[in-house]
């Protein structure tokens, strides 16, 4: 009986390894700010959790999942990085052909759900957040948690789905961000969630499951959703002028939707 429930076990372990990826969130994060890496933003790791510390300051870190749960490796000594600023247009292209065959990228249509937990020490005033189309606003565009996830569609082309915690917009609210690259010439069109919103779990610790898949065909319905090229963490204050702590664990992606916990377990 022992050897059987031995087996089972070690059965049911390989069967979750390959449904599931999980992020290593401990090291390899790269940092973007808009101040060369001078804004006022702290980070530790510690006991599995990611920390943001953001002081009237804006920074997010980012790194590229693979299927190995390790990140890609990414040459640190290129000048956009030691400089903190963002990737360069088609970074995306080579992220793809860097990681062919040794560091296969994740695919959304193979891993369709994420799950992950995230805790933060306050919300941030979101009344100038956006406009009444849903349009995100520089004076408002801070938010206390935010996990964004970049994705090539099946034609090469680059999307960002992020989520979000505010304090007031309610819940499953779609919000839009658009990121000018080259005035009048070039320009990005981001789409966001609120995933969580309100004050009632400020310091607790909340766990999130979405299906990435639909949210993805929620705003590109005649897309389909190729890989993931990036992932970054964010808490920022520097619009609103506010100080906030962001935390972040067990980032994930799922073949199988994932048993949801209520929210602010432990």
């Amino acid at each position: 009986m022992r050897l059987i429930l031995i087996l089972l076990f070690t059965l049911s372990s390989i069967a979750h390894a390959q449904n599931q990826i999980s992020v290593d969130m401990s090291a390899n994060w790269l940092r973007r700010d808009w101040d060369k890496c001078r804004e006022n933003v702290q980070t530790q790791y510690q006991n599995g959790v990611f920390t943001i510390q953001s002081d009237q300051a804006a920074a997010l870190f980012w790194q590229v999942p693979t299927q190995n749960g390790t990140p890609l490796p990414i040459d640190r000594d290129q000048r956009w990085i030691e400089r903190c600023d963002r990737p360069p247009t088609g970074f995306e292209k080579d992220i793809r052909k860097q990681a062919q065959g040794q560091h296969p990228l994740i695919s959304v249509s193979e891993h369709p759900h994420i799950s992950w937990r995230w805790r933060i020490s306050n919300t941030i005033d979101d009344s100038q957040t956006a406009d009444k189309k849903g349009r995100i606003q520089k004076d408002g565009d801070d938010f206390a948690a935010k996990l964004g996830i970049s994705i090539l569609n099946s034609e090469g082309e680059l999307h960002e789905i992020a989520y979000l915690w505010t304090r007031t917009i309610p819940e499953e609210t779609p919000l839009t961000q658009v990121t000018t690259i080259i005035p009048w010439v070039l320009k990005f069109k981001w789409y966001r969630i609120v995933a969580e919103s309100g004050d009632q779990n400020v310091n607790t610790w909340v766990r999130e499951t979405r299906n990435l898949y639909n949210d993805f065909k929620r705003f590109y319905p005649k897309e389909e959703p190729a890989e993931i090229v990036r992932i970054y963490l964010m808490s920022d204050s520097d619009n609103t002028n506010s100080r906030v702590t962001g935390s972040f664990a067990d980032l994930s992606f799922h073949k199988n939707a994932p048993f949801a916990r209520a929210k602010g377990s432990q």
